[in-house]
């Protein structure tokens, strides 16, 4: 074989106008190096992730303290005391009340100063921030942006995830990497070829026709696929070696949830079942940092309701999959680390990355509002 001549590789010409190219994209997008969108609901943990002991958690840059009050109400706020920035989780719970460890300050339940260490009360009203908070079906969702606006932001929470006709199992990875290119990552159904092979891929995936529906704030793409579906489903499905159509979705419902739909009908048999099978993921992503992820999800089915081994059987799957959707953000970053601010990094755009790259600039939109009504 021919040693590959300098003829066919790319000019200093080509690569300067790809990075320049990709320095414009960058600015019009959010990503890796964006701020966080704070007037959303997130996921602040599982029901059980909670109860009478203090416990923190980092959430869009900020230390977040976490209690129950006595009647199992679950409460969080800033995690320092606003005397001398002490960590609040490092007082104790004394009632409804946190009595701070260094100075013995105490804060109710809305974070407001109640007490000084002479016992005295405060003159004037003082206290650190507090976060609304909503707890369904298993999960508390939390707000830590404007807090008025919170009263009129619904809560994005599925109607299925709990709802009569559905059960589903819970799951959480921790993730290093950013959320913007998480969501992207779930946009772009055809990586389930190729990163995917060995979970919940087949080869007819990337070869798919592309239905992608962006109107308003919903972004989804589609894709039907005939093939022998993956062990994942065929297994709980009876449906080993037989021909399957999947129609797999993927919808951003908002910062902090996007959600994965499978429909199955098998090609084989005379009459379908109804409803047809489904299964529904909820991918619950909370930024921890700008390169680190809470990553909760939820795999829902309408199938097997009572049967934990189908449910157990779906949560591994899905999180074997999950695991190389984490490993290629952890590579991702590395990669970006390791070229350093200076480094010589450009990216390009394919057609796939439509419905990736409108997320991205409505993200990037949004963290700008924020910061311009900060400033």
């Amino acid at each position: 074989m021919e040693q590959s001549g300098v003829e066919d590789r790319l000019s200093e010409a080509e690569v300067a106008k790809l990075s320049d190219r990709f320095e414009i994209s960058r600015r019009s997008v959010a990503n890796a190096e964006s701020g966080f969108i704070l007037n959303a609901w997130y996921i602040a943990g599982l029901s059980s992730d909670f109860d009478r002991k203090l416990s923190t958690r980092t959430i869009c840059g900020k230390s977040i303290l976490f209690f129950r009050d006595a009647d199992g109400g679950v409460h969080a706020m800033q995690n320092r005391c606003g005397h001398r920035s002490y960590p609040l989780s490092a007082g104790t719970l004394d009632g409804n009340e946190i009595v701070c460890g260094y100075h013995g300050l105490r804060y109710n339940a809305q974070g407001i100063c109640v007490q000084l260490p002479d016992g005295g009360c405060p003159r004037g009203r003082f206290g650190v921030r507090s976060y609304p908070l909503v707890e369904r079906a298993s999960f508390v969702w939390i707000w830590v942006g404007d807090a008025e606006l919170a009263k009129s932001t619904p809560v994005p929470h599925p109607e299925w995830l709990g709802g009569e006709g559905w059960s589903f199992v819970t799951g959480y990875s921790h993730a290093e990497g950013s959320y913007v290119h998480l969501h992207e990552n779930l946009l772009d159904l055809s990586h389930l070829t190729y990163l995917h092979a060995a979970t919940f891929g087949t080869p007819e995936f990337a070869l798919a026709p592309i239905e992608t529906e962006i109107k308003d704030d919903d972004i989804q793409v589609w894709r039907n696929v005939e093939c022998q579906l993956p062990p994942i489903y065929s297994i709980p499905l009876g449906w080993e070696g037989q021909r399957a159509l999947r129609r797999s979705g993927s919808q951003l419902v908002s910062p902090g949830l996007h959600v994965n739909t499978g429909i199955f009908e098998n090609l084989e048999l005379a009459e379908q079942p109804v409803p047809k099978p489904m299964v529904k993921v909820a991918q619950l992503i909370t930024p921890e940092t700008q390169h680190s992820i809470h990553y909760h999800y939820a795999v829902a089915r309408n199938f097997a309701l009572d049967d934990d081994a189908v449910g157990d059987h779906l949560l591994k799957g899905s999180q074997a999959a999950f695991r190389e959707d984490i490993e290629a953000l952890r590579r991702i970053t590395q990669m970006h680390a390791e070229a350093g601010p200076g480094g010589e990094v450009f990216e390009f755009d394919i057609p796939t990355d439509r419905a990736g790259l409108e997320m991205r600039r409505r993200f990037k939109k949004l963290i700008d509002l924020e910061e311009a009504a900060d400033a």
